[in-house]
């Protein structure tokens, strides 16, 4: 009975990311893992199932590709789009994540510096740790840890439901910023916070939190 409900509307819970062209294997599938639930099928439900799921995960991994920022050409060498989805997890507590991450390295200078960005989904991981930054935002906590360590910097990120921080060290500078179900970082193989703040502000996060509600 449960398992013929979720079938029957799973199609209305895709209709919103799925585009024209898009949705006809998917759906497909859907309809054929249906049918193998009322047959009584159920392993042939499962793959049929996981086929949906994995067509889905493509369909999210090349919507997060199109957030990664656009670098000038003249200034940028803009790597290859890398892509990555799977789960984690069995049975109800299972879950999945898709994940897309780019590489940029400046072409005035020899050996870089060299700038990662990466985008993922997973809201049940996203949630576990945007609680652990909360303590990130008493300014006493983060001027602690500064001075725990003075060649490394902490900073805090806030814009809007974007919640995240600036770590800087001699060698490197990582951003981590969530948002609900989406988190981006930025990895600077260099000391330089300037140029994580550049490339975090050139990524569109108003449309990258829309598109992954």
């Amino acid at each position: 009975m449960r398992a013929t409900y979720v079938l029957s509307v799973l199609p209305l819970l895709l209709a919103p990311i799925l585009g024209q062209g898009d949705d006809s294997a998917v759906l497909a599938a859907i309809d054929k893992g249906r049918e193998a639930v009322k047959s009584g099928k159920a392993q042939e439900a499962v793959e049929h199932l996981q086929r949906a799921i994995g067509l889905l995960q493509a369909m999210a991994t090349k919507g997060l590709a199109s957030f990664l920022p656009t670098r000038d050409e003249k200034v940028w060498e803009m790597g290859e789009v890398e892509s990555q989805n799977g789960n984690w997890g069995a049975g109800e507590q299972a879950f999945q994540w898709s994940q897309v991450t780019r590489r940029y390295t400046k072409k005035e200078t020899e050996g870089g510096p060299e700038v990662t960005v990466m985008i993922s989904n997973s809201p049940q991981i996203i949630q576990a740790q945007r609680a652990s930054f909360e303590m990130f935002k008493d300014p006493a906590m983060r001027a602690m840890m500064n001075r725990a360590n003075p060649d490394q910097k902490v900073e805090m990120i806030e814009e809007g439901e974007w919640l995240g921080i600036l770590t800087t060290e001699k060698e490197s500078s990582t951003a981590l910023v969530l948002h609900k179900t989406v988190m981006v970082q930025i990895d600077v193989q260099q000391g330089d916070d300037k140029l994580a703040k550049e490339f975090w502000a050139a990524i569109p996060k108003a449309g990258l939190a829309a598109g992954t509600k």
